[in-house]
């Protein structure tokens, strides 16, 4: 289903009430294909995530809000399609207190999606780089990456604490690398 809504992320703009449907993450591409091929309209808005790991660039289409995918309310609450496998996939089901207001904000981000491309980047250290916490309780402190785990974006920093040299693990998105110097680069 290669031009499917869901997998394009379409806008209905005649649907006037939207339900938030939650999933477990990495499943709302395939909830809202499940969606889709059932009858309901269905809003996925995607972005693009780039990472960067040992020098290798990798972009992939991930949704904006995470665990999350919007279905017009009446086709999922009608819909005689959508039972077994669909409703399996749907841990709950979000009703927002305005509809007009998540319609509305809806439409702005499909507009802004319409002219613009939004792009996470995730540049992820490699072992051995110098870097800097800057978010957090431990927010100030540098240290050394002895391990990465990209999947979970999260990076190991061996740091001295209290004279004695601890190994953390930290929100990738709290740190920052620190530039070397031209003399010690290699």
């Amino acid at each position: 289903m290669p031009n499917s809504p869901a997998r394009q992320g379409a806008f209905s703009p005649e649907v006037d009430s939207w339900v938030v449907l939650r999933t477990a993450a990495r499943w709302e591409k395939s909830l809202a294909a499940l969606l889709a091929a059932g009858g309901a309209r269905v809003y996925l808005p995607l972005m693009s995530r780039v990472s960067v790991y040992h020098k290798k660039t990798r972009e992939v289409q991930v949704p904006v809000f995470g665990g999350y995918v919007f279905c017009d309310a009446l086709d999922f609450a009608t819909g005689k399609k959508l039972m077994g496998e669909v409703r399996a996939k749907v841990a709950q089901v979000l009703r927002p207190p305005d509809p007009a207001r998540l319609r509305a904000e809806l439409k702005d981000l499909a507009d802004l999606l319409t002219d613009r491309k939004l792009v996470q980047e995730r540049l992820i250290g490699r072992v051995g780089d110098t870097v800097r916490i800057v978010g957090g309780s431990l927010a100030g402190y540098t240290g050394k990456v002895v391990r990465v785990n990209p999947n979970r974006w999260v990076v190991f920093v061996e740091m001295s604490f209290l004279g004695a040299r601890q190994e953390v693990e930290v929100d990738e998105r709290m740190v920052e690398r620190i530039e070397r110097k031209q003399s010690e680069s290699p």
